[in-house]
């Protein structure tokens, strides 16, 4: 029988919430299971078991995990309490991210992260430099929001390229192609919001 937990009256057992919350951090953390293996010295039998819920993770062996992305381990536990999720980063701060556009010149910084309702959201400070290997085009589900804060680019969203300068903003579902076609600046900065289902692919 398949169990539903969405409506927001019975809760998830602590394992399955632990578990998508490690899952979660895994690949936010662009990271495979093998991977995050080999930085927190947990199996990958181990790792797989927690994030589908199928045992109960000692607090020594989801801090090793928690260690191996960056996050406090009490991040885990999230869905379990009864409180508000607030992200809060200083300037300055932040963690940064591999993702596929990493390859083509791009640097990621995680500075926003809220689960709330079945919903993700992620903000990100990306620096775009000169010369960048290829022109990636990204895929996936949800809502992204770009704002331009330094230097200027050429974007394409869908089948319009768009001339982004300091200032602009782009805003579109991202199941259209999109993403930097050339940088008339040797650098670019964008702000970039993105909110997609919790289960959705993770974005880029």
């Amino acid at each position: 029988m398949h169990a539903d937990y969405s409506d927001g009256f019975r809760k998830k057992p602590l394992e399955i919430s632990i578990g998508e919350e490690v899952k979660t951090a895994r690949t936010s953390s662009g990271l495979t299971l093998r991977e995050l293996s080999k930085k927190s010295g947990v199996s990958t039998a181990m790792i797989s078991k927690i994030e589908r819920g199928q045992v109960s993770a000692s607090v020594s062996t989801l801090n090793s995990l928690a260690e191996a992305v960056g996050i406090p381990v009490a991040n885990f536990f999230a869905a379990t309490v009864e409180q508000r999720e607030i992200s809060f980063v200083r300037f300055g701060e932040g963690m940064t991210v591999e993702r596929m556009g990493s390859t083509y010149g791009h640097s990621y910084k995680m500075i926003g992260r809220v689960s709330s309702d079945g919903i993700l959201f992620e903000s990100f400070l990306i620096a775009l430099e000169k010369p960048c290997s290829g022109e990636p085009l990204f895929q996936h589900v949800g809502i992204e929001f770009i704002h331009v804060t330094k230097g200027k680019m050429s974007y394409r969203c869908g089948d319009r390229v768009y001339e982004l300068g300091p200032g602009d903003s782009l805003t579109f579902e991202t199941d259209a192609p999109h993403g930097p076609i050339s940088l008339v600046s040797r650098r670019v900065e964008i702000l970039t919001v993105i909110a997609r289902p919790r289960n959705g692919h993770s974005a880029a």
